[in-house]
């Protein structure tokens, strides 16, 4: 009797991203900076923990909150920290410091969608959308003296939290707690920061 070669299971999408991020194939990796970043950094010896698991991105957002709040000296307190919290992630090593991931409850916060924020710098928050700019000199005046030094952290690669206002996707302003923390990702270093927003009632 002849004898037959077991059928390989089929894997599930999940699977077949969990093992796309453990063992990339080298003919993949493409001399773009943004493509090649999330799969420069593999933190998580967990196997069953995975970036695309949990997001549909690629970032381990998880491994990145937790590498947050275990940071050695920690120069600003951020509080309890979740995959909940309204928050960004920016790369830091692409000019204009693009935004690569946004959390729903960004979306939420903000009225914009993925779609809208992703590849863009944050500063569009800074101002309302286009025809519903209502703001007077005092408040344009107001806000310089915190832009300037969200700028000077970010480039020191500093931790910084203030308070700034910025504009909802109808126009709305709103104050904004934000804390921006530096990190570096695997063993190359790659930088991003990820920002978190709480909106002050």
């Amino acid at each position: 009797m002849a004898s037959s070669t077991p059928t390989p299971p089929v894997l599930n999408p999940w699977e077949a991203r969990a093992l796309d991020h453990q063992f990339p194939d080298q003919h993949a990796q493409s001399s773009d900076r943004r493509s090649k970043a999330p799969a420069q950094w593999r933190p998580t010896q967990d196997a069953v923990i995975f970036p695309g698991l949990y997001s549909a991105t690629g970032f381990d957002i998880m491994n990145i909150l937790l590498q947050v709040v275990s940071r050695p000296n920690p120069m600003i307190h951020l509080g309890p920290v979740d995959s909940s919290v309204a928050l960004i992630l920016c790369d830091l090593e692409l000019p204009d410091h693009p935004i690569v991931y946004v959390s729903d409850s960004f979306c939420e916060l903000t009225g914009y969608t993925r779609k809208e924020v992703l590849g863009r710098n944050c500063r569009f928050l800074q101002a309302p959308p286009p025809g519903l700019d209502k703001r007077t000199p005092a408040m344009i005046a107001a806000d310089k003296v915190a832009i300037h030094r969200l700028r000077q952290s970010v480039q020191r690669q500093e931790e910084v939290q203030l308070q700034i206002t910025n504009y909802k996707k109808n126009g709305a302003p709103f104050m904004n707690i934000l804390s921006i923390i530096p990190v570096q990702l695997g063993s190359s270093g790659y930088r991003y920061a990820v920002g978190f927003q709480v909106q002050l009632e």
